[in-house]
């Protein structure tokens, strides 16, 4: 396949991973051309990734060569880029969240439709080997129909190791915008479309004090945002699903995604790797291991440790992309671009999410269920036997 060529708009902390795979590992993406806001931080860029060309971000997009702009900005600076991007005739690929609300994201949308060109958006880890194992679990029926899922992302903010998190108590950040992604695109990656949603959500402290080692050690911070949410998904098919999303709590032993089906339990990988264990409990033999017994013993023995022997790890079948891929949605962007066909972390599937993020806030300030407006399909599953940096 020919190589496509790519523009970076954003040389913050992201980029380097972005830029380490792509010269790696996808090396059917070429970057041409970096731009920064602070042009020595481009400058930089482009010289550890021996990258042609440091310049604007005005100066990128009027580059010809450029097909995909890959926009690793800011949150609040997502639909302005996006959209200048896609009015110089650029395909793009975005970090999450596609836009700060609906209304930005739709208008996105709306532009690259009326030029025909693609938009794409992180997170791309449901690409990854662990949700991509999953998915063939429960396309295969090893957990039977899936049911009911739980989706929990529980800590205490990131002031305590992140050396700038100002940011995470922003408008566009808090755990539901900033973390929900990964979890509400591997829900849907492997569930289908969401129809409704509840929520009930709060800010437990109007600032936070950074603690982390950095020059911004003592700092107060002030939160702007909702930071504990306690939330529900009703999927088209049937599933309901519970997702509590934190930067108030200390610690929690929540799992952090399972989805329960009526033959087993599937416990899903950390959806903000691309890898991870994949486990898997079947309930026929947890029915075996309590034949014969009196009600007493049956009912000790299901609650007891020894329950945990029933829960089996699956190999991950995508060894390829079981390491930190961050990319995968660029890469499937460009094999989309060059052979015609749909790209997985597409447009409709990102207003999707980003629908059902910015439900919760909705639901939980007008205490109301939401019922979602948009639909998207369930992405095709990577093919099996690839090699490194190949999707088709």
């Amino acid at each position: 396949m020919r190589k496509v060529k790519i523009g970076v708009i954003g040389c913050g902390v992201i980029s380097n991973t972005y830029l380490t795979n792509i010269t790696n590992m996808y090396k059917t993406l070429e970057v041409v051309a970096v731009a920064d806001m602070f042009k020595e931080k481009a400058e930089e860029t482009a010289k550890r990734f021996n990258i042609p060309n440091s310049c604007t971000v005005s100066e990128l997009l009027a580059n010809p060569e450029i097909e995909i702009v890959l926009n690793l900005t800011i949150p609040a600076a997502h639909t302005e880029i996006n959209i200048a991007a896609l009015e110089a005739g650029k395909h793009v690929y975005c970090e999450k969240p596609l836009a700060l609300n609906l209304e930005d994201a739709k208008k996105t949308l709306e532009i690259a439709k009326n030029k025909g060109l693609m938009v794409g958006c992180a997170p791309d880890t449901f690409l990854g080997a662990g949700i991509q194992t999953c998915k063939k679990i429960i396309d295969e029926g090893w957990i039977g129909e899936p049911v009911a899922a739980t989706a929990n992302m529980i800590c205490h903010g990131h002031e305590s190791w992140h050396p700038a998190p100002e940011f995470y108590y922003k408008e566009g950040a808090g755990p539901m915008m900033d973390m929900g992604p990964y979890y509400i695109t591997a829900l849907v990656s492997l569930l289908g479309p969401i129809s409704k949603t509840h929520c009930f959500a709060k800010k437990s402290f109007n600032q936070r004090t950074i603690t982390s080692t950095s020059p911004l050690k003592g700092k107060k911070v002030d939160v702007d945002v909702l930071t504990h949410y306690s939330g529900t998904m009703e999927f088209k098919n049937g599933v309901i699903a519970n997702i509590n999303m934190s930067f108030d709590i200390w610690h929690s032993n929540l799992p952090c995604l399972e989805i329960y089906g009526t033959a087993g339990t599937l416990i899903v990988p950390d959806p903000n790797m691309f890898g991870g264990p994949v486990k898997i409990l079947r309930g026929e033999n947890m029915l075996d291991s309590v034949e014969g017994l009196s009600t007493g013993e049956a009912v000790v023995k299901i609650h007891s440790p020894e329950m945990l022997n029933f829960v089996k790890e699956i190999p991950l079948m995508y060894h390829h992309i079981a390491m930190n891929a961050r990319g995968l949605g660029l890469l499937d962007m460009a094999y989309s671009l060059v052979k015609g066909r749909k790209h997985r972390a597409n447009g409709e599937l990102m207003y999707h999410v980003t629908e059902a993020l910015t439900s919760f806030d909705k639901s939980a300030n007008e205490g109301m269920i939401y019922k979602m407006t948009s639909t998207c399909e369930i992405p095709k599953p990577i093919p099996l036997g690839l090699e490194v940096g190949e999707l088709d």
